[in-house]
């Protein structure tokens, strides 16, 4: 999900900071912690975008990257899925897309495409993510494990401070039938993450989709790796808003990255898996044993911008 949109002028500003005031009274840890991030987006903002090279061909590449078939034998059935959840917000006159969440974005199609075949090629059986939104990928994620009969799903998600009139959409695309496998913990990631991590012991797939900071991204993805199994793989939207995706790179050799445009080519998805560094090299292998120009996930710190 993007970040939601700025108010704008003086009275809409103030009305912001009137309603930002109320949750520090009745939210305070909260409303602190969105408060850094927003210091800490602002701060990506001025840094300029970062740049990343994008794979062509890129719903190939994923399942080579995660060991999937390829043609996909599940694609015919994900838009199966995906027209359904789709189908089930128009009946309820939910405007659907980029900014249609109070400003935050819908899934973006070729993100929970990945995050559907993740699930039914590598039958994880603990998937964990943040950010929930409505609820369209942890909708297909669900399905997914429900077909392959194992496997849960964990969801972190803080609905809205501000907009409180967009906790009744929170999760709204998620089915009562398929919430069995499903626990939804309610908090910021950086409040509640740490803890669940550790009593998961081993995730087998994350995603992330809450705060596109360097700040954020990078805390859930420290946190992560060391539980991810060998083999895991993470998604991670929005790349480009940040630069934790070459950070991680460049700390963890074991981190295989490629980097894809969206469904609508307005915004890049990274997935990563995590591999075996090759046994004496002191070198990770790029993606599929080719060295992209630049260095991009090298030693050079990686935050290439445009």
């Amino acid at each position: 999900m993007s970040t939601h949109t700025k108010p704008e002028g003086p009275v809409g500003q103030f009305a912001y900071l009137a309603r930002a005031g109320k949750e520090f009274a009745t939210q305070p840890g909260e409303a602190f912690e969105r408060t850094l991030e927003k210091i800490a987006e602002w701060r990506d903002e001025r840094a300029g975008s970062f740049r990343y090279p994008v794979v062509e061909q890129a719903d190939q590449r994923v399942h080579e990257l995660i060991g999937g078939s390829w043609p996909c034998d599940e694609a015919e059935a994900f838009s199966a899925v995906w027209a359904d959840a789709l189908n089930d917000l128009g009946t309820q006159a939910l405007r659907i897309g980029r900014g249609a969440f109070g400003g935050w974005d819908d899934g973006d199609p070729r993100l929970v495409s990945f995050a559907w075949c993740c699930a039914r090629h590598l039958r994880p059986l603990r998937v964990l993510e943040t950010g929930v939104g409505r609820g369209l990928t942890t909708r297909v994620l669900l399905e997914a494990m429900h077909r392959n009969g194992q496997g849960h799903l964990w969801s972190i998600d803080l609905p809205p401070l501000l907009e409180h009139g967009l906790a009744a959409e929170t999760a709204v695309a998620v089915p009562a039938r398929l919430r069995n496998r499903w626990t939804l913990v309610t908090g910021s990631s950086r409040r509640v993450l740490p803890s669940l991590v550790s009593q998961l012991g081993t995730i087998d797939v994350f995603i992330h989709d809450s705060m596109h900071t360097t700040r954020n991204v990078m805390f859930e993805l420290e946190h992560v790796w060391p539980a991810l199994a060998p083999g895991g793989v993470i998604l991670i939207d929005d790349v480009e808003k940040n630069g934790a995706v070459s950070q991680l790179a460049k700390r963890h050799p074991d981190a295989q990255p490629i980097i894809c445009a969206s469904d609508d080519g307005e915004a890049l998805i990274g997935c990563v898996r995590k591999i075996r560094p090759l046994a004496g090299s002191g070198v990770r292998p790029y993606p599929f044993g080719q060295h992209l120009p630049g260095d991009p996930f090298g030693k050079h710190d990686g935050q290439y911008r445009a």
